[in-house]
C-alpha cells in the first residue's frame, strides 16, 4: 500500500514562492528603514560670517539667523562645527543652536580676555583669563565657572560630547548633555599623566588615581 505525500503545509495555508519570499522581505527592510527608530537623522551644519553690523546664522535649511552688534562692538573671530556655531565680538560671547535656531549670549566682564575656544558639534568650551564657559547646543544655553586667582590653565581638549579643562588646581568637565561644569580638585602633590578618551567618556590618569567623567552621567568616577 503507497503512501501519498503531500506537498502542502499541515496548517492548510498555501507555500509562497522563492520570488515572493524575496519580495516579502524588500517590503519588510523597506518598512523598517522609513519607521522612526531605524531612521537616521542627518546632522546639518551651520556657517557663521558677517554682514554689515550682523552676525548671520546660516543653518542648512530655513532663513538666516542675524544678531545684531551694539555700537563700538567688532567682531573679533568666529567658528562652527556641525550645528553649534561661535562667535567672539569685544564685548560678549556668542553661542548659536542650529536646533533652537537662535543665538545666546554670555557678557565679558571687564579685562576678561578670551585665550581659547574648542567647539564641536553638540558644544563649545571657551577659556578666558577670568572663567571657562560652556555652551550646550541642544539647550542654547551657556554656563559658566569661575578661575581661582592663581589658576592657570593647562590644557582644553575634547572630542564628542565631552570636553575637559585641566588647570593647575582641578579637572573641569563639561558635557553635552548634564547642566555645568564638574570639577574635580587634585590632592596634594597629585600630578597628571594622561588623559584618554572616547566620544563620551574621559579618563585622567594621575600620579595617585584614575579618574572617569561619563557624558550623561554628571560626576566623576574615582579608580584606585
Amino acid at each position: 500500500m503507497s503512501r501519498r505525500h503531500s506537498t502542502s503545509p499541515t496548517n492548510g495555508m498555501p507555500m509562497l514562492s522563492t520570488t515572493s519570499y524575496a519580495t516579502l522581505a524588500l517590503v519588510i527592510l523597506v518598512s523598517l528603514g522609513s519607521s522612526p527608530a531605524f531612521a537616521q537623522v542627518r546632522q546639518t551644519d551651520v556657517l557663521i560670517t558677517v554682514v554689515k553690523d550682523r552676525v548671520v546664522a546660516l543653518p542648512g535649511g530655513g532663513s538666516p539667523v542675524e544678531e545684531p552688534l551694539g555700537v563700538n562692538e567688532t567682531l573679533v573671530t568666529t567658528a562652527a562645527q556641525g550645528p553649534a556655531g561661535f562667535a567672539q565680538t569685544t564685548r560678549r560671547l556668542l553661542g548659536f543652536s542650529s536646533g533652537l535656531r537662535r543665538w545666546t549670549e554670555v557678557q565679558l566682564g571687564v579685562e576678561e580676555q578670551v585665550e581659547r575656544h574648542h567647539v564641536l558639534p553638540r558644544l563649545l568650551v571657551v577659556q578666558t583669563n577670568r572663567r571657562v564657559h560652556g555652551f550646550q547646543e541642544s539647550r542654547g544655553h551657556w554656563f559658566s565657572d569661575a578661575l581661582g586667582p592663581n589658576e592657570t590653565v593647562k590644557q582644553l581638549q575634547g572630542r564628542g560630547h565631552v570636553i575637559v579643562v585641566i588647570t593647575s588646581e582641578r579637572a573641569l568637565a563639561f558635557s553635552a548633555f548634564t547642566g555645568g561644569f564638574f570639577p574635580m580638585r587634585w590632592s596634594a602633590h597629585e600630578q597628571m599623566q594622561s588623559i584618554d578618551q572616547t566620544n563620551d567618556v574621559i579618563m585622567i590618569r594621575t600620579t595617585t588615581r584614575q579618574l572617569a567623567f561619563r557624558s550623561q552621567t554628571g560626576g566623576w568616577t574615582e579608580l584606585r
